[in-house]
């Protein structure tokens, strides 16, 4: 009977037996059955590594190469990707030929491969294009040739009059399927978006536009991530101690973990200030876009591009920006009282003057994150007992991945197996190959994970796919981290939010796998911005879920009983996770008003730019100040990623979590909920209507209003768990939040430096004294009385020299 123990159980034996005993498990039985249909173009040759996925991540065991088959990138047939892309472009324009003369009957079978055939291409070069590996050259080469093709195809209206007689032909439309209708009418607005219905001239200039879009926007993007170089002699003391090159202070960023305020502000107003050069390239964008949705049958470009999404309009999204603004303010507003008083704690005037002090307390951009960031860690460490840094011991790399794979498992049946890699398949070392196999479907797909660090990779981890899910290919897709490798003595770990980052990662990933779409126009990756991230989020929100945040959390020992977080320190990590949460939908809240106004309202008739677009809604949809001579919207890539989709992440994080309450918040293991969500949703990528399918799934409609509440209520919910974590007041229990150094850091010796320095803080038994509470009335009337000043109190009078001062 120990053959067939489910894998969980056989893995958790098998190291039991062989730590203590030195016994051998005998290995279960596994479901090899591939797939009756190939890889397309894509050699399969199965070989697992017969080693834990925890082991290789861990650095703990290496899989060596299969020498035996050699082969290209992916298991491409042809090694050389040039000789690749010249089969493919052969292929293509054979099937290109096909469709001119082609029956009504074969019309979408021929103009799905060849899209399938050229987007897979171009997919991939675009990866390598990006990636660090030794073929990043060869990808850019690859890149610009599959764009060329691509303008040919743009440029020629076979395709479209061959969609044309398919519609036409009553016969063969009638029999059609429904998701087969649906990839006819989804490639016809491509094709309406090209402007291959229009007559020549029409649409020789649409694709001029088309590519000058592109032109713009690549510039742009180049422009948000250049560095701010500040000659020393023209920079504030407080930088002098960030990197410094050619004489000049460098920042690629704005320091939000600086425990010093002075150089957060700086930096920041540095990295985010205006810059006209980038103004003007997003203008010349906006511009080039308005004249593309115009002679595409547009009003403006944000209708072209939720033409097929889920909201499907510029009102909708107007409707849902303004609902949850409106419901979300409360908890914001209350959020920012919060920071003022943590702000207000570590005030120099505090440490200074006494807790009587009274000074401005205002937070501005730069306070946000490392407040929200530091208040979490304390309220772990006092509510869970664990101090935030040893948390990572409980999170290794391999071990999350593979506990990971165990939940999936469970709820859908899906296994993740580490195979062994072909010679020429890889495009670095660190890479690990895993196989996605389904319990009764067999192999569903191939999953590369390159997670550690190299130069000139993106840190935030995403998900590549290569090859979509079709019936004539398997899909393919890459997960890139950029995690640090371990050590001898400790493997590569991971905090909460990238532990969380990496699971909504993975959620995408098994999205693609789990789709049993007919063609690659109604595959998941098809799908349009405010319906891909669905799944992402939802796996996201199960992360945070005690139940499986217990599951996975294991510290990396392996000697003798593994050790665990205890439940109540579990609770405590995924309140802390949604702490301040209502501040950050502000700001996405204001970045997507920005980008609607952008691409809605533009060529603006009072002559403003972007920037007093930006400041315009900064100051009517979140609590923080607009700071002059800056723009960070400049910097923000989505401009031209998104346009006029930015407001996605929330719209799919509002159905997440209502698809989280419904499916998983009882029991986030359960297999009757993972397998309803996959037939009702996973499945059909977009083979189906997006608000369809997920009224149908959820059993109500999407308002705003209902989207709103979704997103709103477990933001209300943490911040009440939370509301016995006092930053000061009554009923603190000990938890006190200057029991720290202005600096931020942990201090053992600041009791004995208060008692010598400040005794009117330090109570008769060693304790500092709590200070009244925050009357923020009171501190603003006094401000306007007396201007900014101090009261001293001892003799209860207005400390002359601070308010000269």
């Amino acid at each position: 009977m120990i053959r067939y123990l489910p894998r969980r159980t056989y893995n958790v034996l098998r190291r039991y037996l062989t730590s203590q005993h030195s016994l051998e498990v005998p290995k279960p039985v596994e479901n090899r059955a591939v797939n009756n249909k190939p890889l397309y173009d894509t050699l399969v040759v199965r070989s697992p590594a017969n080693t834990d996925i925890e082991d290789i991540l861990n650095k703990k065991q290496q899989i060596s190469v299969n020498d035996e088959v050699n082969c290209g990138l992916f298991g491409l047939d042809r090694t050389d990707l040039e000789d690749h892309f010249t089969l493919v472009t052969s292929k293509c324009d054979d099937l290109l030929h096909q469709l001119e003369t082609s029956s009504t009957d074969e019309t979408l079978e021929l103009a799905d491969d060849l899209v399938r055939n050229i987007v897979s291409v171009g997919d991939m070069a675009l990866f390598l294009a990006q990636s660090t590996s030794d073929k990043r050259e060869e990808g850019r080469e690859l890149l610009k040739q599959a764009e060329v093709y691509m303008n040919k195809l743009n440029n020629s209206s076979v395709i479209f009059s061959a969609l044309k007689r398919l519609v036409e032909d009553a016969e063969t439309w009638e029999q059609m399927e429904g998701e087969s209708r649906r990839a006819v009418l989804m490639l016809l607005v491509d094709c309406k978006n090209n402007g291959s219905d229009q007559i020549p001239e029409k649409h020789t200039e649409i694709q001029t536009l088309i590519k000058q879009v592109g032109k713009e926007g690549i510039s742009f993007v180049k422009e948000t991530v250049v560095p701010v170089r500040i000659p020393i002699e023209e920079c504030h003391d407080s930088l002098l101690s960030l990197p410094e090159q050619d004489n000049k202070i460098v920042l690629s960023d704005w320091a939000d973990e600086s425990t010093s305020d002075a150089i957060r502000e700086h930096a920041w107003r540095n990295y985010y200030k205006h810059d006209p050069k980038k103004e003007a390239l997003l203008h010349n964008l906006l511009k080039k876009r308005h004249k593309l949705a115009q002679a595409t049958g547009y009003n403006n470009y944000a209708e072209r591009v939720l033409q097929g999404s889920m909201a499907g309009s510029p009102a909708v999204v107007k409707e849902f920006i303004e609902e949850t603004h409106e419901q979300i303010r409360p908890a914001a507003r209350d959020e920012m009282y919060e920071m003022e008083k943590i702000k207000y704690m570590q005030s120099s005037h505090f440490y200074n003057k006494g807790y009587h002090a009274v000074s401005e307390v205002v937070v501005s951009p730069w306070d946000t994150g490392y407040i929200a960031e530091d208040y979490r860690k304390l309220y772990i460490k006092e509510e869970s007992r664990i101090i935030v840094p040893h948390l990572a011991d409980f999170l290794s790399v391999g071990s999350v991945v593979e506990q990971i794979g165990v939940w999936m498992e469970d709820t859908f049946g899906v296994t993740l197996v580490a195979e062994q890699p072909i010679k020429g398949e890889l495009w670095h070392s660190d890479v690990i190959k895993l196989a996605v196999e389904h319990e009764k479907e067999g192999l569903l797909g191939l999953l590369y994970l390159d997670f550690y660090t190299s130069d000139k990779k993106r840190s935030p981890p995403c998900n590549h796919v290569i090859r979509s899910r079709t019936n004539k290919q398997l899909p393919i897709s890459v997960i890139e981290c950029n995690y640090t490798p371990g050590n001898g003595y400790r493997p590569p770990h991971l905090n909460v939010s990238t532990f969380e980052k990496l699971f909504r990662e993975l959620g995408s990933a098994i999205h693609i796998m789990l789709g049993r779409n007919k063609h690659h126009q109604t595959s998941a990756s098809c799908l349009s911005p405010d319906m891909k991230l669905i799944s992402g989020y939802l796996h996201q929100n199960l992360a945070q879920s005690p139940t499986v945040l217990n599951h996975i959390m294991k510290h990396h020992t392996r000697t003798g009983v593994l050790p665990r977080v205890n439940p109540v320190s579990v609770q405590a990590i995924t309140n802390a996770q949604l702490v301040f949460r209502a501040h950050e939908v502000e700001q996405q809240l204001a970045m997507s008003a920005v980008d609607l106004s952008l691409h809605t309202d533009f060529p603006f008739s009072d002559g403003r730019s972007s920037t007093d677009v930006y400041s315009w809604n900064c100051e009517k949809y979140t609590h923080l100040p607009y700071i002059e001579d800056t723009a960070p919207h400049l910097r923000s890539h989505q401009l031209y990623t998104q346009g006029g989709q930015v407001y996605s992440h929330l719209w799919c994080k509002a159905i997440a979590n209502i698809l989280h309450k419904e499916l998983f918040v009882i029991d986030p293991f359960s297999r009757h909920a993972g397998e309803y969500f996959r037939e009702h949703f996973l499945q059909h990528g977009a083979g189906k209507r997006p608000r369809e399918m997920v009224e149908y799934l959820t059993g109500t409609k999407l308002t705003a209003d209902r989207l709103a509440n979704a997103l709103v209520a477990p933001i209300e919910h943490a911040s009440k768990v939370a509301a016995g974590f006092k930053v000061f007041g009554d009923g603190m229990g000990g938890k006190q939040w200057w029991h720290r150094d202005v600096s931020g850091s942990p201090d053992s010796a600041l009791f004995s430096r208060l008692s010598s320095t400040h005794p009117h803080l330090v109570g008769p038994e060693g304790n500092l004294k709590v200070p009244p509470p925050f009357d923020r009335e009171g501190m603003v009337r006094l401000r306007e009385q007396t201007g900014r000043v101090a009261v001293d109190d001892e003799t209860g009078k207005v400390n002359q020299q601070i308010a000269d001062s």
